[in-house]
C-alpha cells in the first residue's frame, strides 16, 4: 500500500522531480511511432485525464447508496463532478468496451466484437488523434485493445504492467505522479490511466466456495441480492450460464454468495485508495484547475445479482457503469444527472470538443460538453441508447424501458427500469407490452442500418 506520510511524500516527490528525462525514463518509454503534431491555431486547450477502472458496477459505490462498501475517494470525486446515473458501457466485456472507448465506434464496427479480435487498422484512436493535434499523450495501466500496440497510439508508454490490480494499481498511481511532475509543459496532456481492480474478483470464486474465514466479520456478509430469484425466461446466450455452464455454483449457500460479494467490495475499496492517490496528485498540482477528468469503468460485475457472476450480459449490474466528469470552475459540482442516457462512446467526442478540434468522421457518440456546461435539455440529445454483447446481442434503453435481443434466439427481454429496477420480470412475454417491444425492436433495426459493420464469422453472431 502507498504510504502518504509527509516524509515519504517529500522524499518521493524530490526523487520524481530530480530530472525530467531521468524520472520519466524510469517509468516510461518514449515512442517515436505515436503521432505528434502542433496545436491548432495556437490554442491552449485544457488537459484531459481519462481515469478508468475495470469491472466496477454503478451500484458498487457508497455514494450510490451501497451499504456494503466504503469508497470515500470516489465519493469525493462525485461531490465535485456531474455524476451520470444512466450511463452504460458500449459492450459489457473488456476488449470490446475499451476498443469502443478509443475509437468511438461500436464493436461490430471496430471489429473487436470479442476479446480476441483485432482492432480495424483504418480507425484512429483517441491517443493518435489528440497526439497529432498537439497533445502530449501518455498511457498508464491497462489498455487491452488487441491489434493496436500502445507505442502506435501514445508518446509515453509504461515499461511494463501486471494483469492483477493487487500488484499493478499502486505502480499506476505512482507512474501518474511521475508523469505529472515531469511532463512537457509546453503542451496540454491527454493521459489515459487504467486501474485494474476490482477485476481481480475473477480470481476469487474458488475462495468464495469455502466457508467465510472471518467469524468476527460475519455480520458484514451481504445477503442474497434482491433479484437473486431472477426471471428464468432468458435468451439462450444468457440462459446457458444458468443451465450448466457453471454447475459448480449450484451448491453455493447464502454464505458463499455473501463471501463472493464481500470479496468484490474489498477489491473496490482497494482501488478506491489508488483513485484517491491520483486525485490528490492532480489536486496538488498546478494542472488541477485546467484539467477535464472523466472517470468510468469498462463494464460492471454481476456480483450475485440474477444468480450470476462476472459480466458479458445486459443486466444493469454488468452493463451500467459509473461516469463522473469534473472540470473545476467550468462545470457544476455535486450534481447527479438522472435523466440523460450516456455511453462510453461519448468520451472520444467529448475530448475532441474540449481540445477544440474536429472529431474523426463516423463516431457514434455525442460530446457531453453541452450537458456539462448547462444545456440540461439539448434538443439533439439521444432518446435511445444502444449497446452490444457477445457479438450477436443488442440492447436499447429509453427513459423507462430496456429491450434485449440476440440474433439466433427467439427469446427477447423487456424490463421496466422505472418500476422494476432489479429487472426481475421479463415483460416481453406479456401481451400488453408487445407494442413497446415492437417499437424498441424497430429502433434496433433503424440503428443497425446506420453502422459501418464488419463481416463477422457465423460462430460469433449465432448460437452454436
Amino acid at each position: 500500500m502507498i504510504s502518504d506520510s509527509p516524509a515519504n511524500l517529500f522524499s518521493r516527490r524530490d526523487f520524481l522531480k530530480a530530472g525530467s528525462a531521468l524520472s520519466l525514463s524510469a517509468f516510461f518509454q518514449q515512442s517515436s511511432a505515436a503521432p505528434k503534431g502542433p496545436l491548432s491555431g495556437g490554442l491552449h486547450p485544457p488537459n484531459l485525464l481519462f481515469l478508468n477502472l475495470d469491472q466496477l458496477s454503478h451500484m458498487a459505490l457508497s455514494c450510490h447508496g451501497n451499504p456494503y462498501v466504503k469508497t470515500p475517494h470516489i465519493d469525493r470525486l462525485a461531490k465535485r463532478s456531474i455524476d451520470f446515473s444512466k450511463s452504460y458501457t458500449p459492450d459489457p466485456i473488456c476488449c470490446p468496451a475499451r476498443a469502443s472507448w478509443c475509437t468511438g465506434r461500436f464493436p461490430s464496427e471496430n471489429n473487436v466484437a470479442a476479446n480476441n479480435r483485432r482492432l480495424r487498422q483504418d480507425l484512429p484512436d483517441y491517443g493518435q488523434w489528440l497526439g497529432q493535434n498537439g497533445y502530449q499523450t501518455v498511457h498508464i495501466g491497462k489498455w487491452h485493445v488487441p491489434g493496436r500496440p500502445l507505442h502506435q497510439s501514445f508518446q509515453l508508454v509504461p515499461h511494463n504492467s501486471h494483469p492483477q490490480g493487487e500488484y499493478s494499481d499502486n505502480l499506476v498511481a505512482l507512474s501518474f505522479e511521475a508523469f505529472l511532475e515531469n511532463r512537457d509543459r509546453s503542451r496540454p496532456f491527454f493521459a489515459q490511466v487504467g486501474l485494474m481492480n476490482p477485476h481481480d474478483i475473477g480470481n476469487a470464486t474458488r475462495t468464495a466456495e469455502h466457508p467465510f474465514p472471518f467469524p468476527h466479520l460475519q455480520d458484514q456478509l451481504p445477503p442474497y441480492p434482491p433479484n437473486f430469484d431472477y426471471d428464468p425466461r432468458e435468451p439462450e446466450q444468457i440462459a446457458s450460464f444458468h443451465e450448466g455452464l457453471v454447475d459448480w455454483l449450484k451448491p453455493w449457500t447464502e454464505e458463499n454468495w455473501g463471501h463472493y460479494q464481500w470479496l468484490y467490495y474489498r477489491m473496490v475499496e482497494m482501488v478506491d485508495i489508488n483513485v484517491g492517490y491520483i486525485l490528490d496528485t492532480l489536486e496538488q498540482s498546478p494542472d488541477y484547475e485546467n484539467t477535464v477528468l472523466i472517470f468510468t469503468s469498462d463494464h460492471g460485475e454481476a456480483n450475485g445479482y440474477h444468480r450470476m457472476l462476472f459480466k458479458d450480459n445486459f443486466y444493469d449490474t454488468s452493463s451500467r457503469v459509473p461516469t463522473m466528469v469534473s472540470f473545476p470552475g467550468h462545470i457544476p459540482e455535486g450534481i447527479e444527472d438522472v435523466e440523460h442516457l450516456v455511453s462510453g462512446l461519448d468520451f472520444f467526442p467529448t475530448f475532441c470538443d474540449y481540445a477544440g478540434i474536429d472529431s474523426p468522421s463516423g463516431l457514434k457518440g455525442l460530446s457531453l460538453r453541452p450537458l456539462l456546461e448547462g444545456d440540461r435539455k439539448p434538443a439533439t440529445w439521444r432518446r435511445y441508447l444502444h449497446a452490444q454483447s457477445k457479438a450477436s446481442g443488442r440492447m436499447v434503453v429509453d427513459q423507462q424501458y430496456k429491450f434485449i435481443r440476440y440474433y439466433g434466439s427467439e427469446t427477447t427481454q423487456l424490463f421496466d427500469l422505472e418500476n422494476d429496477p432489479m429487472e426481475t420480470k421479463n415483460l416481453a412475454f406479456d401481451a400488453a407490452y408487445q407494442s413497446i417491444c415492437q417499437r424498441l425492436a424497430a429502433e434496433i433495426d433503424r440503428h443497425e442500418a446506420t453502422l459501418d459493420n464488419v463481416d463477422l464469422p457465423a460462430n460469433l453472431t449465432k448460437r452454436t
